[in-house]
């Protein structure tokens, strides 16, 4: 019953983040989500096994205690030809406390080349730097609290923009087996875009898109090695009817391969995007990628990560 409490704010009215149909705007989002967590339809506000996902939940920090971890992703959006990269830190942990540094760019890349199946699609132009800490607070072995702090600077040749933004995350894992996580997003604002008729990108600012997101993830079995996760999430997006149901499977058959799928569904409006993805685990870490195939919302893109653990 705890998945669908969020449910009851169905009706709450306020402004929606599916991306505008008019193809000259767009917003430049920052909100960046890991490798494994995105093929697994980003139902993993719960899963403590995701290594360094503080862009999934901040409060993931403060319970995941295996090593130092390095984390570089690496997204590139077919649409807008963005490529959007990320390096997350390792985090530092003195008794009960737990911060995590990411530092990010998004830019048009090196060669300015347009993947759309649509090459008449406009290219915005425009190059974003970001910086984030995640604080987490552990109050138990099962229980903890954080908080994502992020700045932006955005800029072209015609203007530039700071922005800043907020997230908050609980997790907890009563058993080896099983935890829940609590996300609210986009506290905040963002930076968006629109190329005029000269072909001009002009940027502009606007309060971000709020959301708060309830999953829980299983793991089987819980001794020796797992071989498969389930995750599930409802995600409320302010200023949309409806409710996002996310759901992710991971299997792993052997110590080296991870198979990963995900969807979304929209309710209201009956809208189903898949993921997939796979991940090579070694020794020191993984190496992750994942599709997201279907254009809509968005989701025209894939990603590919690295995670080092020593």
């Amino acid at each position: 019953m705890l998945l669908f409490v969020i449910c009851l704010c169905s009706q709450i009215d306020v402004q929606a983040q599916i991306m505008t149909p008019d193809e000259n705007k767009g917003v430049l989002s920052t909100q960046q989500f890991d490798t494994r967590s995105l093929s697994l339809g980003s139902a993993t506000v719960s899963d403590l096994y995701g290594r360094a996902s503080i862009g999934t939940n901040p409060a993931l920090s403060g319970l995941y205690m295996n090593g130092i971890v390095f984390q570089a992703n690496s997204n590139h959006n077919w649409n807008t030809n963005f490529l959007k990269s990320t390096l997350t830190l390792p985090t530092l942990a003195t008794r009960n406390h737990h911060l995590t540094a990411r530092v990010g760019l998004l830019n048009q890349g090196h060669n300015k080349l347009h993947f759309s199946g649509n090459s008449q699609l406009p290219i915005p132009d425009a190059e974003l730097y970001h910086a984030e800490a995640a604080y987490a607070y552990a109050f138990s072995d099962v229980f903890s609290m954080g908080v994502l702090q992020s700045i932006t600077y955005t800029f072209n040749d015609n203007a530039r923009f700071w922005t800043y933004f907020a997230d908050f995350g609980i997790i907890y894992a009563p058993a080896k087996n099983i935890s829940y996580g609590l996300v609210f997003r986009g506290l905040g604002r963002e930076v968006n875009y629109e190329i005029i008729e000269t072909g001009v990108t002009t940027l502009g600012s606007q309060l971000m898109q709020q959301s708060l997101e309830l999953g829980a993830t299983f793991r089987f079995p819980t001794e020796e090695r797992t071989f498969m996760s389930l995750s599930f999430s409802n995600e409320k997006r302010f200023g949309e009817s409806g409710i996002w149901y996310k759901g992710g499977l991971e299997l792993l058959p052997n110590s080296i391969i991870a198979l990963r799928g995900g969807v979304l569904f929209h309710s209201r409006d009956v809208r189903f995007i898949p993921r997939t993805g796979i991940g090579i685990n070694f020794k020191y870490g993984s190496l992750d990628y994942m599709v997201a195939p279907k254009n809509m919302d968005g989701e025209y893109f894939h990603q590919i990560g690295l995670t080092i653990q020593i």
